[in-house]
C-alpha cells in the first residue's frame, strides 16, 4: 500500500504541478530561445487579430485564421518566399532610377570646369578666418590640384573607373522656397583618395 500511494502521489503531482526532475536542468540553446520567442510571437499576433474582430465572427473565423497563421508562418520560417521578394523589391525599385552614363574620357572643357570647381571650393576656406586640421589639409589638396590640373584630373578619372566601393556621402538640401539646392558632404578620406590616387 505504502508503494502505491506513493505511486498515486507521484502521478498526482505531475498532474497538477508539471514533471520536476531531480537532474540537473537542461542547458538553454539558442534554439530553444528562438522558439520560444516564435511561439510567443505567434500566439500575440493570433490575440492582436481575434481582438480587432468582432465578437458574433471571431468564433466561426478564429480557426480558419489560426490555420492560415500557421501556413505563412512556416513559409516565413522557411524563407520560402524570400528571394522572390527580395527580386520584386529590386526590381520595383530599379524603375525609379535610371542609370548614369559616365562622362566620356576626351571632354572638351573638363579642365575648365574642374579650375572652377576648384576655385569654388578654395572661395569657401578663403571666407573663414580659422580652418582646423581636416580643413587645412583638404585646401593643400584643392591647392596642389589647382596648380596642375591635367594631372589631377587624369587621377581623379583613373580613380572614378577603377575604384568599385565608395563611402557613402550626406546630401542636405537647401530649401530656397522655390527651388532646393543640393548640399553634399564628402568624407575628408574620400576626397584625399579622389586628389591623391
Amino acid at each position: 500500500m505504502p508503494l502505491l500511494e506513493s505511486w498515486l502521489g507521484n502521478l498526482l503531482s505531475r498532474q497538477f504541478e508539471g514533471h520536476h526532475s531531480n537532474s540537473i536542468a537542461k542547458t538553454v540553446t539558442k534554439q530553444r530561445i528562438e522558439s520560444h520567442y516564435d511561439l510567443e510571437l505567434r500566439a500575440s499576433v493570433m490575440l492582436d487579430i481575434l481582438d480587432m474582430m468582432p465578437e458574433n465572427i471571431k468564433q466561426n473565423n478564429a480557426r480558419l485564421i489560426l490555420q492560415h497563421l500557421s501556413e505563412a508562418w512556416r513559409c516565413w520560417k522557411r524563407k520560402e518566399l524570400l528571394p522572390f521578394i527580395q527580386l520584386l523589391y529590386i526590381g520595383s525599385e530599379s524603375r525609379h532610377f535610371s542609370p548614369i552614363p559616365f562622362p566620356p574620357l576626351a571632354y572638351k572643357h573638363d579642365t575648365k570646369l574642374l579650375i572652377l570647381s576648384l576655385e569654388y571650393l578654395k572661395e569657401a576656406y578663403n571666407v573663414k578666418s580659422k580652418l582646423n586640421q581636416p580643413q587645412r589639409e583638404e585646401l593643400v589638396l584643392i591647392e596642389q590640384a589647382y596648380d596642375n590640373p591635367r594631372e589631377a584630373l587624369s587621377r581623379i578619372k583613373h580613380h572614378l573607373l577603377t575604384q568599385y566601393v565608395f563611402k557613402e556621402c550626406e546630401i542636405e538640401f537647401m530649401d530656397l522656397y522655390d527651388h532646393l539646392i543640393p548640399a553634399y558632404d564628402v568624407e575628408l578620406l574620400e576626397k584625399k583618395l579622389l586628389m591623391l590616387v
